[in-house]
């Protein structure tokens, strides 16, 4: 759900001509942002009672490692974008930032296909 949550935000985001006004959509984003901060903090707190209740699998440091990913560039976002709605920052920086980020996510992904097959022993 929270990947289709920063889908739809980074679909916002492209789709936002740089030179517009703010508008509702602005706010909706903002609100959208906070919420999936929320549900990926409960997200992040069943992943870490289940490493602490059960131990480490792959599985669940991949889900560990994608959710502090999020929590990390979700965060950021509504930084930005509250500093773009009082005005404080232009659009183009909230762009910027997701352009940029969207490289520590393939490096993650790279991480998870490469390295966690000789770390886990998979044949």
């Amino acid at each position: 759900m929270l990947v289709l949550v920063l889908g739809m935000v980074l679909y916002t985001i492209s789709a936002k001509n740089i030179h517009d006004k703010q508008n509702v959509f602005d706010y909706l984003n903002a609100a959208l942002i906070a919420v999936a901060i929320i549900v990926d903090g409960v997200a992040l707190s069943a992943i870490v009672f289940r490493l602490s209740e059960y131990g480490i699998s792959p599985n669940k440091l991949a889900a560990l490692g994608e959710n502090v990913l999020l929590l990390i560039n979700l965060a950021a976002l509504l930084v930005l974008y509250i500093r773009y709605i009082i005005g404080r920052i232009e659009f183009r920086l909230i762009e910027a930032w997701q352009t940029r980020y969207l490289s520590v996510y393939a490096v993650w992904m790279g991480i998870v296909v490469f390295v966690f097959p000789l770390v886990f022993g998979f044949n």
